[in-house]
């Protein structure tokens, strides 16, 4: 009802409508209470992805209402069109007769009209390389020399590099199962080959692989930063665990049937990381390191159960400043905020924790994450402190993505090679990602171009 509305009213109409609206009002209170008591009941608000460490795929995905259109970019984006290429193929395509009266045309008179250009793949068949082993006895002293095989074609092999690097490259960064493996080599390559074949190049590619999977461990150990976290894996029944070790540049995997401190130890054999960043896992604050940085992407989380649950402003304080803070920190790296007006920044920060932190508050969520921050008070902001650092353990997470991908898509390995074998090849295509290269030409780099594409093959005398 508008103000002019409200104003014609007689004294009777406005107590009867002021009425009215305080039956509204406790119909509304009253509802409020029992939602409130079904919620209580239930233990307060469920825990998703947004205020817990619930993963993504477990968390509530709304319908999109139906638009009626068509779902495109979003606005503002720029297209951008396949652009033409040097083609590999011209068809050539002439008018034989007039469309006008009929009479046959010449190919010499034709002038360029226009071009259309198709992209397409050649059918895929797998080439039989085979390599016959002669000798020859010398006609001077007698004696018989006989040729060794050249790399690649050693008789203890079926297949050749080209059938290797392709089979890794699918099972292990697009998860492809052995059955569809062999279903894909038979329908389009026409190779034949059994499950036990795939697992045998597999087991022979990782062997492979594990000189380079040893010398990222070595750099990643060397590193003054240092991230570390882990994931359930299961290994013939039974659980284990995959652990990441990984800075910027490198990632180490491995999977064991443990998840405690005896790990961590293992793997950093005695040397003391400058930094070690991971999540509140206790194996992983008691890594040798002479600081820790604590994730605070956990910690935003909890908090927002916090704020769900109890409303607390508190927690909604500390969210607050946490955001602050890794922005200040994206300004310093970014160069919009340097010198005096950052190390100032920072003391603010500093301060404004200190005082949440200084006297208890209310709640049972609000207080356990006060009692926690508290605890671990040094751990915190140690970002803020050297560019090296990041906020948060972000990028240990997003270094067993695939593996959990792998995991939930394959139900897990057969045996303990497998497992092994996993490891090694995410220890080294994650590694060749962050280094800008692709997974199949990481493989192709290590493996060797196909036997179909070396040079003349020159073997080697043997008596």
């Amino acid at each position: 009802m508008s103000e002019n509305e409200l104003r014609q009213l007689t004294a009777d109409e406005i107590v009867a409508y002021v009425r009215r609206l305080e039956g509204d009002l406790a119909a509304a209170q009253a509802q409020l209470a029992k939602l409130e008591a079904e919620l209580a009941a239930r233990g307060g608000p469920p825990k998703t992805p947004a205020n817990s460490s619930v993963p993504p795929a477990k968390g509530w995905k709304r319908n999109r209402p139906p638009t009626g259109g068509k779902r495109g970019p979003p606005a503002g984006h720029v297209g951008r069109s396949r652009q033409r290429q040097a083609p590999d193929v011209v068809v050539a395509c002439y008018p034989t007769h007039c469309g006008g009266c009929g009479a046959a045309l010449a190919a010499a008179d034709a002038a360029p009209h226009g071009t259309s250009q198709v992209v397409d793949l050649p059918p895929v068949q797998a080439v039989v390389v085979e390599a016959r082993r002669y000798a020859i006895r010398c006609r001077a002293c007698g004696t018989t020399t006989r040729a060794e095989y050249p790399a690649g074609l050693e008789p203890t092999r079926v297949f050749g590099p080209g059938v290797e690097a392709l089979l890794s490259y699918l099972h292990e960064r697009h998860h492809v199962s052995y059955e569809r493996l062999q279903e894909l080599c038979t329908d389009w390559f026409h190779l034949e080959l059994s499950e036990g074949a795939i697992a045998n190049c597999l087991q022979r590619v990782a062997g492979r692989l594990t000189p380079q999977a040893a010398a990222i461990k070595e750099q990643v150990r060397a590193s003054p930063t240092v991230g570390a976290d882990e994931t359930s894996a299961r290994v013939n029944g039974r659980t284990h665990w995959q652990w990441v070790f990984q800075t910027p540049e490198a990632s180490y995997h491995q999977i064991v049937p443990r998840r405690n401190g005896a790990v961590v130890e293992a793997f950093q054999a005695g040397t003391v990381a400058g930094t070690w960043v991971s999540d509140l896992w206790k194996p992983q604050l008691n890594a040798a390191a002479e600081r820790h940085q604590i994730c605070l992407a956990h910690q935003l989380r909890d908090l927002q159960y916090a704020i769900d649950r109890e409303q607390s402003a508190w927690a909604q304080d500390c969210q607050t400043l946490f955001r602050l803070a890794i922005h200040r920190a994206h300004q310093r790296d970014a160069g919009e905020l340097w010198g005096a007006a950052y190390t100032a920044a920072v003391r603010r920060i500093e301060a404004d924790c200190d005082r949440l932190l200084a006297t208890p508050v209310p709640g049972a969520e609000a207080s356990r994450l006060w009692v926690r921050f508290r605890e671990h008070r040094e751990h915190l902001f140690v970002f803020l402190d050297d560019p090296g650092v990041p906020p948060t353990n972000n990028g240990s997470e997003q270094a067993l993505r695939p593996s959990v991908v792998h995991r939930n898509v394959t139900g897990g390995f057969r045996s303990e090679w497998g497992a092994a074998a996993h490891a090694t090849y995410a220890t080294v295509l994650d590694t060749a990602r962050k280094r800008g290269q692709t997974a199949l030409a990481t493989l192709q780099a290590i493996l060797g171009p196909p036997v179909t594409l070396l040079p003349q093959l020159q073997c080697s005398p043997t008596r």
